[in-house]
């Protein structure tokens, strides 16, 4: 694949689906609070969150909505900007890009317009654990996020394994003389 017009329709359709399950969420979580899926592991339960990942912020009394926006813009800017220069050769690395991008925007879409992110998905386990409430954003920017370290050690590994090793070099005699 020369292109890259792939990865630009991947981010666009992650956040096509995240943002229609979300709307989805809104329209039929809401009303009733929560759905279970499979009793005791995976239900639908529907979440605001005002703040980032696993509700962290969420409880200021400071508006952090125009400052989490900012740093979602400048986040997906630095994003475009990697994808734009990243050859289309490096599919990891595009793949990783192009869902990050979709995660961030799908996220930034609900904070400008809702002031807060809809969450949905629930795992737990029984009622003994629960994992934080997410959505198809959150889990695109995990994905995503996974991905990239996964590429960038792999790049690492390669690198040192290309270099040429250094060996030390002889010990010679007092004043460089033999002996």
């Amino acid at each position: 694949m020369k292109t890259k017009y792939f990865y630009w329709l991947l981010a666009f359709v992650v956040l096509v689906a995240d943002q229609g399950t979300k709307a989805w969420a809104t329209a039929r979580l809401k009303p009733v609070g929560m759905i279970e899926v499979w009793p005791d592991y995976f239900r639908f339960s529907y979440a605001l969150n005002r703040g980032v990942a696993f509700s962290l912020f969420a409880d200021m009394e400071f508006n952090i909505k125009w400052v989490l926006a900012a740093i979602s813009v400048l986040a997906a800017a630095m994003v475009v900007h990697y994808l734009v220069r990243t050859p289309a050769t490096l599919r990891r690395r595009c793949w990783s890009l192009a869902l990050l991008l979709a995660g961030i925007l799908g996220n930034l879409v609900d904070r400008i317009r809702l002031g807060e992110v809809v969450d949905f998905i629930e795992l737990h386990w029984r009622e003994q654990y629960t994992f934080p409430t997410f959505n198809i954003a959150d889990s695109a920017i995990c994905i995503g996020a996974f991905l990239l370290a996964l590429e960038l050690l792999r790049e690492e590994r390669a690198a040192q394994l290309a270099a040429p090793s250094v060996s030390p070099a002889p010990e010679r005699g007092a004043a460089g003389s033999a002996e």
